[in-house]
């Protein structure tokens, strides 16, 4: 058998990393790859890393059901540095007769030989380098051949997919668009946990005085103490659970910034605003100023923040793996001090003492009400109520163990 070991930080594990992996075992026949993050990196400060139980979670996430790779804990067991010999001769261990290869990006090529005991690595495995970057064959093969005496190296002859997981975490940072980068279940997991967050100066965040002007001008008397009111409780949610208050407040404040709009505009801003909209959406009235709403303020006022864009997006349909500030607008609007409908108080209560609790019951609610209306559930929200059934589920296994075993 030909086995393949594919070791990194994977912080986060990105499609490159998933290219780099199917093209070595397409062209060299590689019939098992073995996905190991590193605990201590030679080459990267640990200062960069989420959790090691985090970078296993994403990998197992990222090739769940996919019988090629097999994601190891092996480095992260370790409480040395996490140099490629050792990982080579514990594979080599357990795979005495197999036909071995490590397998490197383009850049690790370039820097094999200041390896610890890179002769010793090549004598045992062979090399197995993916361009990682446009235009780098002429240099690789060069290495490739200055580096041969010590063993076996081979060069996929694959276009390479550029992508740096320095760059997907400076984007989340930023809280821009990343998910393109990613499996859509790691994208939902760096959501749901806040992973790679910035919180850092919140002063370059739009003045929400100058934008209650606008909305004070463009609302009913009603919708606007309704939407002071949810910018309220955002901001109290966020201080509760973490979240960055003024960004909050911004994001409620400005939630139903088209809810007045003639249904015809709304509607066209939401199917020209280029996000992805399933047919129950564009076929309910009601969910049409959550869409138009985050595509407006983001063409007319240039707000940029993903986490502002997506919360008000979803503050009206949910979705799995919502964002911390995507669940605070969700509830914010649901428990405002302007709401009065049966068991608001419980609600409120549930908001500020469970929150995965709190984000279940309004799915329910919200799932409860559109059937009772006759109305359409859309995918994301039926994926959202089976997200924090889960969640719920996960959490009731770890406080009882002895429920998991029935």
């Amino acid at each position: 058998m030909r086995i393949g070991i594919f070791g990194g930080s994977f912080n986060p594990i990105h499609n490159g990393h998933i290219h780099l992996a199917r093209a070595a075992a397409e062209e060299f026949g590689l019939e098992k790859i073995y996905l190991v993050p590193s605990r201590i990196s030679p080459h990267k400060s640990s200062d960069e890393y989420v959790s090691g139980e985090d970078r296993l979670a994403m990998l197992r996430l990222a090739v769940a059901d996919d019988p090629l790779f097999v994601v190891s804990s092996y480095e992260l067991s370790s409480d040395r540095v996490s140099y490629s010999i050792y990982t080579v001769e514990h594979f080599r261990r357990r795979h005495p007769e197999d036909e071995m290869y490590l397998l490197v990006g383009s850049d690790m090529l370039l820097s094999f030989d200041r390896w610890y005991r890179y002769e010793d690595i090549l004598s045992e495995v062979t090399l197995c380098v993916v361009s990682r970057e446009q235009g780098d064959m002429k240099l690789l093969k060069k290495k490739a051949a200055e580096l041969g005496r010590a063993g076996d190296i081979v060069i996929s002859s694959s276009a390479p997919v550029v992508v740096s997981s320095t760059e997907v975490r400076k984007k989340i940072a930023k809280n821009k668009n990343f998910a393109c980068y990613l499996n859509e279940n790691v994208v939902q997991y760096i959501r749901s946990k806040g992973l790679y967050s910035y919180r850092g100066d919140t002063s370059l965040l739009f003045d929400p005085d100058e934008k209650k002007k606008y909305l004070k001008a463009h609302l009913s008397a009603k919708r606007y103490v309704h939407s002071l009111n949810v910018a309220a409780e955002c901001r109290k949610l966020a201080q509760k659970y973490g979240e960055d208050p003024d960004k909050a407040y911004f994001a409620g404040l400005l939630h139903d910034i088209c809810k007045e709009l003639p249904d015809a505009e709304q509607k066209e801003l939401a199917v020209s605003s280029g996000f992805t909209v399933c047919r129950e959406e564009l076929e309910t009235r009601s969910l049409w100023h959550a869409i138009a709403g985050a595509y407006f303020i983001k063409t007319e006022f240039g707000v940029e923040d993903i986490d502002i864009l997506n919360a008000v997006r979803f503050h009206t349909v949910g979705r799995a793996g919502m964002s911390r500030l995507e669940e605070i607008v969700y509830l914010g609007d649901l428990i405002s001090a302007d709401r009065d409908y049966k068991d608001v108080d419980r609600m409120r209560k549930l908001s500020y003492s469970d929150l995965n609790g709190a984000m279940l019951e309004a799915f329910a609610f919200s799932i409860k009400s559109v059937v009772k209306k006759g109305g359409l559930v859309p995918v994301c929200t039926a994926e959202g109520y089976n997200f924090y059934t889960r969640l719920k589920r996960d959490e009731k296994k770890i406080s009882d163990p002895k429920r998991g075993l029935k």
